[in-house]
Parts: structure tokens; sequence; C-alpha cells
């Protein structure tokens, strides 16, 4: 072979590395073609990159054994012939597969001896080594600043420029600075378009991640889904995308899908040897298990993580898995002064490596750790650092920092109140200072209220963090970021006597309150999906008929369409604002115009209600919550017995009966309405499974909170009176069909849909055009997803999905539909159901059962309801009427006497 074409293919092979690096999906063949022209041709130094192409081709895919095996040939190649500048770039490219494997020593000794080898031009791509070295060690100050000497290059080649700044960015956004990492993404992105699709797809994966944590929720989760689909485009693994993915949903407090995406990130990594993020990816498996109370996947997870993280000497991953591993020990076992000591080093190597986001949490569990030690010291020291690292750090962080500063305070003030009961001034004044000197001890001093302030600030924090967020799903599940906040400020407003109305005040920061938030009219961005899904609700619903199972094929399709809805809806645009202020015990007073309010919450095992009355707010401690709760159980299970019928149905009867009676002395008793009063009832969520209607003798309703009553109120009070009704029976109940035309005559001018005609497009339409709607059908609860409860029409079902994203809500409604009454509870006293989504729509009254009904016994009760809403009572003071005229006949009839529950004011 001549010495040009020699050369020739030298420069083939260095230009097909070069395209290798921008996009190894569509290379990888040429890169195969080339080692066999250099092997065939017996040019080492062709075949050396060659080799490294090659490599690179195994590195994008994460097989970074396969690439290490190609890299090592390479090096040896090099070495034999003495080609010292071709050994360096070996050694620079392999040190990356090293890294990804873990073997971080051997990669650091690949980056040192190619420091001596390379050429000028290739500073760049050393210098760039060198920071992911220590960036992927958790050095991330250090390897921002070798960052920043790269894009300083004035000779750095478009594709280092492109990968530095990205990985700045990622390090800028660690280090609690998103804007500034947005920044650099900005820069880099229309470079990174004409270099190729996979370093397209990275910067879109990084914009998405950089713009959750700069509070840009609905831009992440859209650029997440686009990052996804480059990432699939380019032939490039998931499992990275899927890491930061995962991150973003935590945060949502998606965790079932944060968990699902973890795990597939950890599978994907792992088949593909990627030791480096697999070890992280076990890392957030474990974290994501602990949050939800899988405890033994959290040790397991967490335990492999510490190990995989300190063989590859990463200190700052080490210490986030030791936290979360000393977080699931304490779960069966306790915290322990050790684990008080391993907290402490956690959160010392975090803050020392400027990882602040971290190191706030994992202060905040060693303060939480030390309190249950009782190790005043260490829990002063440890809550103080998480508030203060906290300042200036996204939302989330400053809620935990807000967090930390209340337990503290908290702390502080119930041991100034034990020394205090003892009359011991000097151990009082004691116990003040061992929480800490100066500002510290001035925030935490007893009588100060300063726990409450910083549990108010962080709620307040809270509440913007949640009117940005797109959809009903993630409003609500926001609310548990300020669960123990809320509960912090209820324990000491309880425990220093504070006055009612302002108890009353406080739980309505923390009630229901991702309801009364007003969204853009309708959505319509679901309604190919959701056709879809109807679709195979129905394939679904013949293939129950007719063969009696359901197949796989066809709920896997359901699973995936409601998949996508719910996708669609985080990314949504539309901005959403408060609908209402929080109501105060005047006003509630004022709009209650003689009658009465009870809101309940539980501290403990013990309940307690705020009473609203005619002339005065009082405080109220009532009956044990345990003793509420196995009552509660105990009229449920005697009302299935009385629908399954069977012997002994008296018996069944009288336990209903006895149970009824021991929850109106435990609950309504001590609260001292009249006889005939009416009473709005706010429950918490551990008793939303209390049937309230049949607990006082007088007209009752519920609602989800005191403002939600309130604003159903002034909408009744201004709503001048229509007359537009709409009557729907469901498929397959002829007691339904009979329900409808029995109302029929009591509205001689209603729409009436009756099977088939009742299809949801056509119920909609009149559910629209409605003042009062009557809708008899089966109702189907989705505890595991209640936005897809549904009532089951002619067509397909009508979810609680599509009534809030269409905006579907009559004045009034009466869903005489089986367990249509039931919502789901979540943390931070939130509810998501049939009544919270028409409510939040804008219905001001709702009728609904939260017992199973069976076709046909609601038929004798529902027309002289209909007969005392016509005559213009409340949906309550007619439910009330019927029950205190018309007694129960028969055990269905007592049935659905229990379970109908009134709901607003109208």
């Amino acid at each position: 072979m001549t010495a040009d074409r020699g050369t020739d293919l030298v420069a083939q092979a260095d230009a097909a590395y070069s395209r290798v690096v921008l996009d190894p999906a569509r290379y990888t063949t040429e890169a195969g073609e080339i080692v066999e022209l250099a092997r065939r041709a017996g040019n080492d130094e062709a075949l050396i990159s060659g080799l490294r192409a090659l490599a690179w081709t195994r590195h994008a895919v994460l097989d970074n054994e396969a690439a290490k095996r190609l890299l090592d040939q390479a090096a040896r190649l090099a070495t034999r012939n003495s080609l010292h500048h071709r050994l360096g770039e070996v050694l620079l490219t392999r040190s990356v597969a090293l890294q990804e494997l873990g073997r971080y020593a051997a990669a650091t000794r690949d980056l040192r001896r190619a420091a001596n080898l390379v050429s000028a031009h290739q500073r760049p791509e050393l210098l760039m080594q060198l920071a992911i070295l220590d960036h992927n060690a958790g050095r991330v100050l250090a390897a921002a600043r070798q960052y920043r000497l790269v894009l300083a290059e004035p000779a750095c080649p478009p594709a280092i420029w492109v990968k530095a700044a990205n990985n700045l960015s990622y390090a800028q956004t660690q280090l609690g600075r998103p804007q500034a990492a947005l920044a650099y993404l900005d820069r880099a992105a229309p470079l990174a378009s004409e270099l190729g699709p996979m370093l397209s797809a990275v910067i879109e994966n990084s914009r998405a991640w950089s713009s959750f944590h700069a509070g840009r929720f609905t831009e992440s989760l859209r650029r997440f889904e686009e990052a996804g689909r480059r990432y699939t485009a380019a032939g490039l693994p998931l499992g990275e995308h899927y890491l930061d993915y995962t991150d973003a949903l935590a945060e949502l407090r998606l965790l079932d899908e944060a968990t699902a995406v973890a795990r597939l990130a950890a599978t994907d990594l792992e088949r593909h040897g990627a030791r480096l993020m697999a070890a992280e990816a076990r890392a957030r498996c474990a974290r994501l298990a602990l949050a939800l109370g899988d405890v033994d996947t959290a040790r397991a997870d967490a335990s492999n993580a510490v190990r995989d993280f300190r063989r590859q000497r990463r200190a700052a991953w080490a210490a986030r898995a030791v936290v979360t591993a000393v977080e699931a020990d304490a779960v069966a076992d306790g915290f322990t002064p050790m684990a008080v000591r391993r907290l402490g080093h956690a959160a010392a190597t975090l803050h020392r490596l400027g990882l602040r986001a971290n190191a706030v949490e994992a202060h905040l569990v060693a303060g939480r750790a030390a309190l249950a030690t009782d190790d005043q010291r260490r829990a002063q020291r440890h809550l103080t650092a998480a508030g203060a690292l906290a300042c200036g750090q996204t939302l989330l962080v400053r809620l935990r920092g807000r967090l930390a500063l209340a337990l503290l305070a908290d702390a502080a003030e119930q041991a100034a109140q034990r020394q205090a009961a003892t009359g011991t001034a000097r151990r009082h004044r004691a116990a003040a200072t061992s929480y800490g000197q100066g500002a510290a001890a001035r925030l935490a001093a007893p009588g100060t209220g300063a726990g409450l302030r910083h549990c108010a600030t962080g709620l307040a924090d809270l509440a913007r963090h949640r009117a940005a967020l797109p959809s009903v799903e993630l409003r609500v599940l926001a609310a548990g970021h300020g669960a123990e906040l809320g509960d912090l400020g209820l324990r000491h407003l309880l425990r220093t006597a504070a006055p009612p109305s302002r108890i009353l005040h406080w739980l309505e920061r923390t009630r229901a309150a991702a309801l009364l938030t007003v969204e853009p009219a309708a959505h319509h961005d679901i309604d190919d999906l959701v056709i879809a899904l109807r679709t195979v609700e129905q394939e679904l619903r013949a293939a129950r008929r007719d063969h009696g199972t359901q197949p796989r094929h066809l709920l896997a399709r359901q699973a995936a369409l409601e998949a996508r809805i719910r996708r669609r809806s985080w990314g949504r645009d539309g901005n959403t604002t408060r609908s209402a202020e929080i109501v105060t015990s005047g006003q509630l007073r004022d709009l209650l115009d003689g009658g009465w309010l009870a809101e309940f919450a539980t501290v403990d095992d013990a309940v307690v209600a705020v009473v609203v009355g005619p002339r005065r707010t009082r405080r109220i401690r009532l009956g044990a919550l345990s003793v509420v709760q196995r009552e509660t159980a105990a009229l449920h299970f005697a009302l299935r017995r009385l629908l399954r019928g069977g012997r002994y149905p008296d018996q069944a009867l009288s336990a209903a009966r006895a149970s009824l009676g021991t929850l109106a002395d435990l609950l309504i008793a001590p609260l001292g309405v009249p006889p005939g009063a009416p009473l709005v009832v706010v429950p918490p969520a551990k008793l939303l499974r209390v049937p309230w209607s049949p607990l006082h003798r007088g007209p009752v309703c519920g609602a989800p909170s005191a403002t939600m009553w309130a604003r159903s109120r002034r909408a009744a009070q201004s709503r001048r009176p229509g007359h537009q009704v709409a009557l729907v029976a469901g498929p397959n109940l002829v007691g339904a069909v009979a329900e409808v035309q029995a109302l029929e005559v009591r509205h001689p001018r209603a729409a009436a849909l009756l099977p088939p005609q009742s299809t949801v497009e056509a119920v909609v339409a009149a559910l629209r055009q409605a003042d009062l709607a009557h809708l008899a059908c089966h109702g189907h609860l989705r505890s595991d997803s209640p936005l897809f409860s549904a009532l089951e029409l002619s067509d397909g079902p009508l979810t609680v999905y599509e009534l809030h994203s269409r905006a579907v809500a009559p004045h009034r409604v009466v869903l005489a539909a089986c367990d249509s009454g039931v919502e789901r509870d979540y943390e931070g006293d939130e509810v998501l159901g049939f009544v919270s989504a028409l409510m939040a729509g804008g219905a001001a009254g709702v009728i609904a059962s939260g017992v199973p009904l069976p076709d046909g016994t609601s038929l004798a009760l529902m027309p002289r309801l209909h007969d005392r809403i016509v005559g213009g009572a409340s949906l309550a003071d007619a439910l009330w009427a019927v029950r205190a005229t018309d007694p129960p006949a028969a055990p269905a009839d007592f049935v659905t006497w229990c379970g109908l529950t009134a709901y607003g004011a109208a």
C-alpha cells in the first residue's frame, strides 16, 4: 500500500470517529467497515482510530465493557507502534468508558497519562474529561470551574463546547442556579441541532431538567416528552433520560410514576453494564420506595447503592444514599445516636461539596434523628443549617428549610412548656438556650410563635407553587409537600389554646385548597384520547358480557391511554389563579344565617372540631379517632349485609342503628347543635367514610372545605332561579329508567335521556344547559386513579377527569349512582372524586351516595326528593324532609337513607 493510500485511510478513520461522536446510530456501520479496511491493509494507525470510533458506538448504547475491550486493543497497538498522540486519544476515550463502568481509579490513571501525550488541539477534550471526573465524584464546584475553562478555550471544537455547556448547566442546577443553567443551554441548543441528533437530544433533556428546577413545570414536562422522542430517534438508550425524568416526577409527588420510570432506568442501565448510572438509578429507587412505605425494598436498594458508590469513590452520591439507608432502618428500629452521627457526616459531606439542595435534606433528616434521640445540641445545629442553606434555593428546597426551622422552634416551645410546668425558671432558660445562641435561639425561643410563622410562610410558598401547576391532579398531589407544616401549625395552635377562629383559618389553609382554583373554561386537547379510551371501555364491557373476562391486551391499551391523558394534562398551557380567599368565621356566620358549621380535624388519636354557631365560635374536643373509625367500619359492614340480603336482616339493621347512634354521640351531640338546625360538616381525610346525614336531626350538608361551602352559598344566593333540568338513565338498569320516567312527571320540560340515547356527548350537552341534573346510572370508583372514576352511560364511561377538563358542572346535581360520594383522600387533606370535581367546577349543590346503591333502591326516595326541590328547597333541606317524613320501610331503603348525603349550599 502506498503512503498516500495509507494517509487517506487514516483520514477516513479520523473522519469516521468525528461522525460517530455526533451521530453514533447512523455511522456505526461505517466505523465497523473502517476497522475491517484497516486490518486488511495492515494500517495500524488507521486501525487505532477505527477502533476508537467503533468503541464510541458501543459507549453510545451503554455497552462500555465492549467499548473498553476495543480501546484496550487500540492502546496496545499505539504503544507497540510508539504512536504517542494516538495513545493519548485512546486514553481520553477509554477514561469515558471506565467512568461509566464505575472504575474511577483506572479512569484517573488514563487521564493523567493522556495529559502528557495529547496535542494542543486536544486540550479541550482533556479538560472536559477531567471536569467529568470531578463531576461524577460529586466535586461539583471544581467541575464547574473546569467546564468554564473548556468553554474559554479558543480552539474548542463545537461538539466539545456543546457537551461542556450541557454539563456546566447540569452543575449549575445542582448548585441551585437553574436560571444560569438555562442560559448556557439556550446558547448550546442551536449549535447542537446543527451537529446531530444525539447532542440535540441531550440538550433537550437538560433543558427539561433545569426548567423543572427553575419552576417552569409545564414547559419542563413537555420538554421531557420531546427529549424521550429525540433519544429514541437518535438510537440512544433511554436510561439517562429516565434518571432526570424521575427527579421531576418525584418532586411533583407522582411517586408511582416516578418509581416505574426509575425501575426502567435501573433495568436499562444494568443491562448495558453502565454501573455508574445504574447505581444512581438504584439510589432513586430506594428513595421512592421509602416514600411509598416499601421499607424492605428501600433498605436493599439503598445498601446496594452505598456499596457501589463507595467502590466508585463517589463521596457525594454515597452520602445521599446513606441518608436514605438510615431513614429506612429507622422506620423499623427508630433513630439511634449512631444514626445521628452517620447522618451528620453525610450532611457535612454534601454541604462541603456545595450540593445545597441535597445538604438541606440531609440536615433535615439528621435534625429529626437528633430530636428523636433527645440530642438537642445536634438537633439545633442540623435544623439551623438546613434552614440557612435553603435560603435562595428553589421553592421546594425552601419548603424543606422552613420545615426544619419549624421543627426546631416547635421542639423549643415544647421543651419550654415542660420546664414551665415544673416551675423551675433556671431549667426553663437552659432548655431555651440549648437549642442555640444568638439568632437561632431567638428564632426558636418559647412564646415567639416562630414555629407557626415558619409553617405559615412555607404554606404560602406552597400555594404559589400549586397555582403554577397545570392540572387538578398535580395541584392535589402538591399539597403533600405541606402536610407536615400544616400538622405542626395545628398542633401549636391546639397546644397554646389559640382562639377557635384562628384554628379554623389554619385548617382552611390546608383543606381542599387545590380545588379552589380557576382554570380556563374547558380543555379540548384530550378529546381524541378520551374517545379512544371510551372505545376500549366498550370493548372491555362487551368482553365481560360475552366471556366473563377482560382481555389483557385491552387492559394494557386502557392503561396506556389513561397514562397519555394524564401526561398531556401535566404539560398543558394555561395559568390558574385562586378563586377565593379563605373564609373567616365572621363571614361564615353571616352566610350560615342562623345555621351551624363544624369543621373537624384529627391529631394523633384525637378528634377535634371548630364549631361556628349563630353567636360564637368554639373549639370542642371529641372522642377518640380509633373508636370513630371502628364504628364507621362496623356501620359499613352492617350496610353491606343489608344489601346482600340473606339471614338475620333484623340483626344487621340493629347493628347499623347502634353504630349510627354511637357515631352521633361521639361526633354530633357534643357540638350542641339544636335539633332541626341546619348543619354544615367539613370532615378531614380520616373521617370521609362517616355517613354524616343520618347523625343529626336536621338538614346536613357536607363540603370539602368551609371556603368551598361559602363559595357555593354565594353562588346560590346570586344565581337567578333556572328551570332547565336534565334527567339521565344509564344502561342495564331497569330501575334507573323507571326512576327517570317518574321524575319526568315532576319536571315536564326536562331533557330526558334514556338508553340508548344517553350517550356521553348527549349527556354532556344536556348537563351544560342544566340548572338541575339527575343521573341514575352505574358508578365505578377507581381508588387507584380517582380521576378515572366514571358514570356508565350508553356508549361508555363519563369520567371525573372528563367532567373536570370539559368544565361540566350544573348548578345542582343528584347522583343516584353507586359510591358516587366516595372521595379519594390525599396527603394535606386534599380529596378527589365526583363531588369535589363538580364543586370545583362550580356546582353549588350535589347529592351523592357513599355506599353502593343496587338497581331500583332509590326509586322510592327520589320522586319525593324532587317534589321538595321543585317546591324550592335546597338539596340538604329536601333530603332531610324526606328522611323526617318517610322513614325507610325496607332494608334497601335504609341503606339508601344512610348513604345519600347533600354537599354544598344550593
